[in-house]
């Protein structure tokens, strides 16, 4: 399912456009919005910022609204257009503009795209958002604009009222501030033409995961990396699935889950990878389904969870299947900090259930840090892969954003 966002504009826009110098800063986000969005678009997937026929430059906060039941994860993607603006084919490829995210957003900043690693020209943006069960959905804006590096002659036209900031690797001009009629940002950053300071992108497992040889678990499994073990990022799925291509420490190469591991490091050069055609049949040596397991309840004890005291998360397992568990399960619940990406984990087992039957596990936790802001936990259901479902998709279950209270934390 795709909305497109695209129109060319009228007149005097689309050749400010086209020229480089339409730069974007009369307009407050707010009025974009109102100004450009689309009829007759899905309101449940939608950027409203950056519009189309807009300048973008440096670090941008795209903007919008990812608000879908059962979504398992969202992105951003770009391409770069002809100057002749012309459609390019479904086959030319999209490349990551950001890391997987996962949670519902409405009508507030999405994620952050960084225009520094790329020549200025004319791009297009794809917001991608997947849903279990279900085809992906997509946003796209075009024709956009990137302009980090701005004529000398225009530079000397804005001086008159610029304040300089001067770092080690970045010159940076400020003129009045956020972008209102009286100003705008303007950067110029160094394009960067080598890997970060953060050095090469790893995944670090933030609970027991497989590693397959395609970006679903329809593939067979082919290694495995234990909470906490790193491995070597290589590349994105072409498909759009958000999987990361890993190389494991023995040489092994495989496609893992983004909702499973955590990613440092540069990403900006990342390959993409095609995986192989999924399997006609299933693994000859797969077992017969014993059952369905599935979180569909989250709940807290104390109510309002307190900064560096100890309390329960409280998740209801279901065994939606049409046959008994052969065994036990492991449930793994992640609090995450919303802002930074910081999590803290735990695990307990839950027994062998009946179909129908409902079992309360109840995962002691401590988050020591960022008191008093949003944070959000997640569920993963038979995390140690202990039992052969029917559908071994839909064991992730994530809350609502609950606000840490600061207690005792700083």
């Amino acid at each position: 399912m795709r909305f497109y966002h695209r129109w060319a504009g009228l007149g005097l826009a689309f050749c400010l456009l086209l020229t480089g110098f339409a730069l974007g800063s009369t307009q407050t986000p707010a009025e974009a919005q109102s100004a450009s969005t689309p009829p007759n678009t899905n309101p449940n997937v939608v950027i409203s910022f950056p519009p189309s026929v807009y300048v973008v430059r440096g670090f941008v906060e795209v903007r919008g609204t990812v608000n879908l039941p059962n979504i398992s994860n969202y992105f951003l993607e770009f391409r770069q257009l002809s100057d002749d603006l012309l459609p390019l084919p479904q086959e030319e490829p999209w490349f990551p503009a950001s890391l997987a995210q996962t949670g519902v957003k409405i009508d507030e900043v999405l994620l952050e795209w960084d225009t520094t690693v790329l020549e200025d020209g004319l791009y297009e943006i794809r917001l991608r958002a997947n849903v279990s069960r279900q085809a992906p959905i997509e946003f796209v804006v075009a024709p956009l604009r990137v302009q980090n590096i701005l004529p000398d002659f225009l530079v000397a036209q804005l001086q008159p009222t610029a304040t300089f900031t001067v770092t080690p690797s970045t010159s940076v001009i400020v003129i009045g501030g956020t972008p209102t009629p009286g100003g705008v940002i303007i950067s110029r950053p160094t394009l960067a033409a080598s890997p970060s300071p953060t050095g090469d992108p790893i995944v670090t497992a933030t609970t027991d995961a497989n590693v397959r040889t395609g970006d679903s678990t329809a593939y067979p499994v082919v290694g495995s990396l234990a909470t906490g073990t790193q491995a070597r990022l290589i590349g994105i799925s072409s498909t759009g699935s958000g999987w990361y291509y890993i190389e494991l420490s023995n040489g092994r190469r495989g496609f893992v889950s983004p909702g499973i591991v955590n990613v440092t490091g540069n990403v900006a050069g990342l390959q993409r990878i095609t995986p192989p055609p999924v399997p006609a049949t299933p693994t000859p040596t797969r077992p017969p389904s014993t059952g369905d397991a599935i979180a569909n309840g989250i709940g807290f004890v104390p109510a309002e969870p307190r900064c560096n005291e100890a309390f329960q998360v409280q998740v209801n397992i279901t065994n939606i299947g049409s046959v008994a568990f052969a065994s036990g399960g492991t449930l793994t619940v992640r609090d995450v900090h919303l802002a930074s990406g910081a999590s803290t984990s735990a695990s307990m087992t839950f027994p062998a259930l009946s179909p129908g039957q409902n079992f309360v596990v109840v995962v002691p936790i401590l988050v020591g840090s960022n008191g008093g802001q949003d944070h959000q936990i997640t569920a993963t259901v038979d995390s140690n892969n202990n039992i052969i479902e029917d559908n071994e998709g839909n064991n992730t279950f994530t809350s609502e954003p609950y606000r840490l209270r600061r207690a005792g934390c700083p």
